[in-house]
C-alpha cells in the first residue's frame, strides 16, 4: 500500500497550482529566480526567464494555473476517480512533449528553465497520482471481487451454454 493516496496527491497538486498562481500575482521574481528553476535550466542548459513584474502575460497564466487547478477541485470534492484515470494519463504525456520540446528546441520563446520546471514537477506529481490511482483501482476490484464472489460465480454458472444433438460430438 502507498503512503499517499491519490486524492492527497491531487490535493498537493492543487496546492501547487494555486500557490504558483499566486505567486504569480504577488511576487513573480520569487518564481522566476528561485534556486531550483535557476539549477534545472541551467542544468538542461535552458535560458533564465526574466519577465517584468507589470508584464500582463503574468496575469494571463496566472488565471491559467488557477484554472487547471479549479478543474481539479470539482471532481475530486465528487469523488470522480475515473475522471483523473482517464486525465491523468494525457497529462503526463502533454507534460512530457513540453519537457522535450523546450530542450529540444531552445531557440523556442517557450524554451525557458522556468517552462522545464513546471514540466518537470507536473511530470513528477502525475506519474506518483498515476501510479495510486492504478494500485487503488486494483485495490478497489480486489475487495468488489471478494465481496461478491458468489454472485459473480451464479453468474457464470448462469451463461448459455450451446450443446450439440449431434451424435459425432459427445459432450
Amino acid at each position: 500500500m502507498q503512503f499517499f493516496t491519490a486524492k492527497s496527491l491531487l490535493y498537493v497538486r492543487i496546492v501547487f497550482l494555486i500557490a504558483l498562481t499566486f505567486f504569480l500575482v504577488k511576487d513573480s521574481e520569487l518564481i522566476f529566480m528561485s534556486g531550483f528553476v535557476i539549477l534545472l535550466g541551467q542544468a538542461m542548459e535552458l535560458p533564465h526567464a526574466r519577465i517584468d513584474p507589470n508584464n500582463p502575460l503574468l496575469g494571463v497564466l496566472a488565471i491559467a494555473f488557477g484554472s487547471l487547478a479549479v478543474t481539479d477541485v470539482v471532481p475530486l470534492i465528487a469523488n470522480n476517480l475515473d475522471y483523473f484515470e482517464s486525465v491523468v494519463p494525457v497529462r503526463l504525456t502533454i507534460a512530457f512533449g513540453i519537457a522535450c520540446y523546450t530542450y529540444f528546441f531552445k531557440d523556442s520563446p517557450i524554451s525557458n528553465g522556468f517552462v522545464f520546471t513546471y514540466a518537470f514537477f507536473e511530470i513528477w506529481l502525475n506519474f506518483i497520482i498515476f501510479n495510486n490511482l492504478r494500485d487503488e483501482k486494483y485495490y478497489r476490484v480486489k475487495q468488489y471481487i471478494e465481496e461478491n464472489a458468489e454472485a459473480i460465480r451464479q453468474a457464470h454458472d448462469d451463461q448459455v451454454r450451446v450443446s450439440s444433438t449431434d451424435d459425432r460430438y459427445p459432450q
